[in-house]
């Protein structure tokens, strides 16, 4: 069935408490409003703001109406693991990322890189099972380094459908694929960076505009 996205008012009170079995229109706005309440408005996000390093040497800070310059330190020229926390759904099928960043590729031997694997939380650990091997970000495909242009860079997974990756390798960047048996579970979305700094992280649950009952 189509999930739609826009507006639809609910049927009215006497169109369902009238004394006689509810069918037909007022059946189909029921399910249509029963479909976009879990499709749609129901569906997972979560926003992580890193604000590493804004203007130099003095600590972390933000612009109104949000951070988008950011300058690199020599503490971000070098591997660094961030693990985020994402609570899953039973709808969570793919995920889309979406991140802020600089990155910095001067006077070092290190080439800026940034990975993203999805992973389970068992044993609250952050080093759970791997479930999806996820995708990489390079430079000269996907990464802009500029060190003397501070404005912030922006990279996304996209959010096009995809089968169940067989990869056991990062691929390009596509949607992290959540399987069935840990839709709804607390995930974990680990960021590996190389001489990359990040201001922001926004994970969200994919809409699916057509789905089988």
């Amino acid at each position: 069935m189509l999930i739609p996205t826009s507006f639809n008012r609910l049927p009215s009170n006497e169109g369902c408490h009238n004394g006689q079995i509810v069918m037909g229109t007022t059946l189909g706005q029921i399910s249509n409003g029963l479909a976009q309440v879990s499709n749609v408005k129901a569906l997972g996000e979560a926003h992580y703001q890193v604000s590493h390093s804004l203007y130099g040497n003095n600590g972390f800070g933000s612009l109104i109406g949000g951070t988008n310059q950011v300058e690199v330190l020599s503490t971000y020229k070098v591997d660094r693991e961030y693990n985020f926390l994402y609570q899953s759904t039973h709808l969570s099928n793919q995920l889309a990322v979406l991140i802020k960043y600089n990155a910095y590729d001067e006077n070092t031997s290190l080439t800026p890189d940034l990975k993203i694997v999805l992973r389970d939380t068992a044993s609250n650990s952050y080093s759970g099972t791997i479930l999806d091997n996820g995708v990489r970000f390079q430079v000269g495909l996907h990464l802009q380094t500029n060190y003397q242009d501070l404005n912030a860079r922006q990279i996304f997974t996209g959010c096009q459908q995809i089968d169940a990756p067989t990869s056991a390798s990062y691929d390009f960047p596509r949607p992290l694929f959540v399987p069935s048996g840990n839709r709804g579970d607390l995930l974990n979305v680990q960021v590996l960076t190389t001489s990359v700094a990040l201001i922001s992280v926004h994970i969200y649950d994919i809409y699916i505009p057509e789905v089988t009952p």
